[in-house]
C-alpha cells in the first residue's frame, strides 16, 4: 500500500501542469448578446433596379443603436428569416437563405425561379434583402426576422 501511494505521489508529481496562467477575464464583464425581431409589412419593401431592369430586388432597413461601432468591429450580427412566425410550424432559419420554386402558368407551363433572402448590417442598422432569380417585380409578401447581437 505505501509503494502504491509513492507511486502516486511521483506520478503526480512527473506530470502535474506547470506554465503561466492564461488571460483572464475583468470580473463582471463577459459576452453581450441580444436579439431582435422584426416584421417587414409587404407594402414596405422597397423595390431597387438599374435603369434597364436587371438586377433588382426589393430591401427595407431597420435602425438599431445597439449596432455600434464596437459591435461592428469586434463583434457580430446574425440574421434569421422567421418561417411560420407564431403558428405550431414556426422555424428560424439561418440567412443567407435561398429556396427554389415553381408553379405552372395558365397555359400550363412550367415556371421555375429561386428566392433568396439575404441581410447586412453597419453601425446603427441592418437591412433585409430578397431577390428573385427570374428578376420579377412582385411585391414580397409579410415577413418576419430576427437578428442576434454578440460582442
Amino acid at each position: 500500500m505505501k509503494k502504491l501511494l509513492l507511486l502516486a505521489i511521483i506520478s503526480l508529481t512527473l506530470f502535474s501542469c506547470e506554465g503561466p496562467m492564461g488571460p483572464q477575464g475583468v470580473p463582471g464583464e463577459g459576452m453581450y448578446w441580444k436579439y431582435y425581431t422584426y416584421t417587414v409589412k409587404s407594402q414596405d419593401w422597397e423595390l431597387v433596379n438599374t435603369a434597364d431592369g436587371l438586377n433588382t430586388y426589393y430591401m427595407f432597413v431597420f435602425k438599431n443603436d445597439d449596432i455600434t461601432d464596437d459591435l461592428y468591429l469586434n463583434g457580430y450580427a446574425l440574421g434569421y428569416l422567421v418561417l411560420s412566425p407564431g403558428t405550431n410550424d414556426e422555424v428560424i432559419t439561418p440567412l443567407p437563405y435561398t429556396i427554389h420554386r415553381g408553379s405552372t402558368d395558365s397555359q400550363g407551363n412550367e415556371i421555375l425561379w429561386t428566392e433568396t433572402f439575404t441581410y447586412d448590417y453597419m453601425p446603427g442598422s441592418v437591412a433585409f434583402y430578397v431577390q428573385y432569380s427570374d428578376f420579377l417585380q412582385q411585391q414580397p409578401e409579410e415577413m418576419t426576422f430576427r437578428l442576434v447581437l454578440n460582442n
